[in-house]
């Protein structure tokens, strides 16, 4: 190196570290020729074009750029404007699961330093930000059937592009869990007479916080739902069947729900809840089965793995005979008027039926006078003694299932 250069800080680099300090974009600085020389003069370097014209560019002293621009030291640089920043793509109006990520994506290649975006209400999870795009991970799940409001603020701008002069605002919703998520969640809590188990056998009923239910709400076990009580009702697991809308009936009564409700924004956030209070059924799983065409006709009361009440039963003549199914019950009287037709056309009307537990149109398990019970002698109709009528209606509720069997 020539004289009244200094050894331990090369020129290059000081050079080099003045340009960036400057911010000097690459297209502010023509080289004409295939090198450039850097040079010591009385103790500062001077860079110029080997081979071109000077002034072409003409970096003089450690701050000094002069060039085309006609700009010169550390402020003859002007701030580089670009087109405005766009928002190319922005998160559906409704996330299909409350555990999918949000991604927000500007028009250009890469995002320079920017706000970060908010969420309210407030969620737990991460922002991260890779090329044009900004993601949102929630550490466990937006809330079920939740609503939110997505603000992009004003200054969020990508790389050489003008920033944004005002905030963006995205009002989405997330979807309510899936029917197997709603078997899943009465399974644990109690209200259906299954066991959520791994592909390995391990049980997966148990304690949630509330994150944790949100979460599993969206992401299901890698499982499934194993009867856990013998002759228990079945499940068709994914659909809205009998056995499913009889526990949500059952489940609503427990909560001051009306009966009949679907499961709504309201009904999954109490069920998560009580998921994470671990508040399950205060009562034994109960149904009842009947036996047609044997000798005799049985009824049963079932709680867990217990049968509570065994009672002979008439059911149906021919040509009204009970149906067979599994049915959950829809109303029940304690007293009622029942009008129908006999099978040889005659009409009847009989008041005062007690303890009527109406089950499948109107086939209903309720009391009646007989000299005998044990085989078809009604019109459709579950008859028991009346006192024993009376214990049954005791042990049910709407939505307990009557599961008829020939």
């Amino acid at each position: 190196m020539s004289a009244g250069c200094e050894p331990d800080q090369p020129v290059y680099d000081r050079v080099v570290i003045n340009m960036m300090s400057l911010r000097v974009q690459p297209k502010q600085l023509t080289v004409l020729g295939a090198a450039i020389a850097i040079a010591c003069v009385g103790g500062a370097a001077s860079v110029a074009s080997a081979t071109g014209p000077s002034g072409t560019t003409n970096v003089s002293g450690a701050t000094g750029v002069s060039g085309p621009s006609g700009g010169s030291g550390a402020t003859g640089v002007s701030a580089v404007t670009g087109p405005p920043t766009r928002i190319a793509a922005m998160p559906r109006a409704v996330l299909r699961r409350g555990t999918d990520d949000l991604t927000i994506t500007l028009n250009a290649g890469a995002l320079a330093s920017n706000p970060q975006p908010t969420l309210q209400p407030s969620v737990a999870g991460s922002w991260t930000t890779w090329g044009g795009h900004e993601t949102f991970t929630p550490s466990y799940s937006f809330a079920v059937c939740g609503s939110y409001t997505l603000t992009i603020p004003a200054g969020t701008a990508a790389v050489g592009e003008t920033a944004l002069a005002s905030s963006h605002t995205l009002h989405f919703s997330v979807a309510c869990p899936s029917v197997k998520a709603l078997q899943e969640a009465l399974a644990r809590l109690g209200y259906l007479p299954y066991w959520i188990k791994s592909f390995s056998g391990v049980g997966l009923n148990v304690p949630l916080t509330t994150a944790m239910a949100s979460e599993r709400a969206y992401a299901l076990p890698h499982g499934w739902l194993h009867r856990q009580y013998r002759n228990a009702p079945s499940l068709e697991v994914g659909k809205m069947d009998a056995t499913t809308s009889g526990a949500l009936s059952v489940w609503e009564q427990d909560h001051d729900v009306p009966v009949g409700t679907a499961p709504d924004a309201a009904i999954w956030r109490t069920l998560v809840r009580e998921e994470a209070l671990n508040h399950g059924n205060p009562r034994p799983y109960t149904w009842v089965t009947v036996t047609e065409n044997t000798d005799p006709e049985l009824l049963k009361v079932h709680e867990n793995r217990r049968v509570v009440i065994t009672s002979p039963t008439n059911t149906g003549v021919p040509g009204a005979t009970t149906q067979t199914g599994e049915f959950p019950i829809y109303v029940r009287y304690t007293s009622t008027t029942m009008i129908g037709t006999n099978v040889d056309g005659t009409h009847y009307v009989d008041p005062g039926i007690p303890w009527v537990n109406y089950f499948n149109g109107g086939d209903a398990v309720h009391g009646y006078p007989r000299a005998s019970y044990g085989s078809p002698q009604s019109n459709g109709c579950v008859e028991l003694p009346i006192p024993t009528a009376e214990r049954v209606y005791d042990q049910l509720m709407v939505g307990d299932m009557v599961d008829v069997s020939a």
